[in-house]
C-alpha cells in the first residue's frame, strides 16, 4: 500500500500583507496559544515568506541565555475558573469514557 502525502496549498484569498500585520501586532504571542499568530504563521510558511523553525522556542532562548517562561505562566491566576470539584467530575467522566465497555454483549 502507497500513502501519498501532499503539502496543503495557499488559496487564491490569502492576504500576505494581513499576514505580515498580524505577525507584527501578536508579536508577544506565542503562535502554539494564539490563533490570529498561528493563522498568519501558517500563511507566510506556505507563501514561502518565512522558514519554520528548525528550532524549539525554549530551544533558542536557552541558546541566548534568555529566560523561557513555563507554560501557563503568561499572567497571575484567575478565582474565576471552574471549582476544583468540577474539574475533578469531567476528568473522572472522561476516564470512564476512556475504558472499555466490559458489560458489552449482555
Amino acid at each position: 500500500m502507497r500513502i501519498l502525502v501532499e503539502p496543503p496549498e495557499l488559496c487564491d484569498f490569502a492576504d500576505l500583507r494581513l499576514a505580515h500585520e498580524l505577525m507584527r501586532r501578536h508579536r508577544a504571542c506565542r503562535a502554539g496559544r494564539c490563533l490570529w499568530k498561528s493563522a498568519a504563521h501558517h500563511t507566510l510558511a506556505l507563501a514561502g515568506h518565512l522558514a519554520p523553525q528548525s528550532k524549539t522556542p525554549r530551544e533558542r532562548a536557552a541558546e541566548r541565555g534568555v529566560d523561557f517562561p513555563a507554560v501557563g505562566t503568561d499572567g497571575p491566576p484567575t478565582a474565576d475558573g471552574p471549582p476544583l470539584r468540577t474539574l475533578r467530575e469531567v476528568l473522572d467522566r472522561l476516564t470512564e469514557l476512556g475504558r472499555p465497555n466490559t458489560n458489552e454483549g449482555i
